[in-house]
């Protein structure tokens, strides 16, 4: 799972897309709390070259009926993804890199759901791997739609368990580049494995991102223990 994501550090992801030899991105306002539906900037290939889009966050397959999903798919899990109709011309055709600086999970404890931000351990940045569907092509009277965006997961690691079972996939550049390019249905699915227990930074933050309302740096702020007023 992946329900939430942060996109603050704009140097970070530079220096990112400079390991790809990618040099113009577009500088944003720091955005801690990036909910579904929302747009992300994301990187795909473009005849053979590296390219940005804006892509809202969230996908209702091509072929699907209206109604046929309550709400747009957030996540696709990588067990399944070469199977299920939503997803397998996706994984053929359509994959993208979502350059984050973090995302949150939350971890049921009782009735209390607790938390946290995962960022990268040793970078301020990291892609994850994902699908898009493109948008249908825009008629005379309309304008074209934004394509749409969904996050590959995987089973955690040991470490993210403790939090949730599920993670999104987290390609290093080598890896991310192969991801975009990659035509193999193995090689694919190789690239789709958890990262390394050390790959990853988690800390349980306030109830303050909980609300997909909130915006700003307290997101992000550790949770204080003994806090008489939390």
């Amino acid at each position: 799972m992946c329900g939430r994501i942060n996109v603050s550090d704009n140097e970070g992801v530079r220096l990112l897309l400079a390991m790809l030899g990618m040099e113009v991105w577009p500088s944003r306002d720091p955005r801690f709390n990036i909910a579904p539906s929302q747009t992300l900037d994301v990187l795909t290939v473009n005849e053979n070259e590296l390219a940005h889009e804006k892509m809202t966050w969230g996908l209702l397959p091509a072929w699907a009926k209206p109604g046929k999903f309550s709400a747009p798919l957030i996540n696709a899990r990588s067990e399944t993804i070469h199977e299920k109709p939503s997803f397998k011309k996706l994984i053929a055709e359509h994959r993208a890199l979502i350059p984050i600086n973090g995302f949150y999970e939350w971890n049921r404890e009782g009735k209390v759901k607790v938390p946290y931000f995962i960022k990268p351990s040793d970078a301020n940045a990291m892609f994850i791997g994902a699908l898009f569907q493109p948008p249908k092509p825009a008629s005379a009277q309309q304008e074209s739609e934004r394509a749409q965006v969904c996050v590959v997961t995987v089973a955690a690691n040991e470490k993210m368990s403790q939090v949730h079972h599920r993670m999104p996939v987290i390609l290093e550049p080598d890896a991310a580049i192969n991801w975009l390019h990659e035509n193999n249905r193995d090689a694919l699915s190789d690239l789709m494995r958890p990262a390394s227990n050390d790959a990853l930074s988690i800390t349980q933050v306030s109830d303050y991102v909980n609300s997909a309302r909130n915006e700003g740096p307290e997101c992000v702020a550790e949770k204080r223990v003994n806090d008489l007023f939390d």
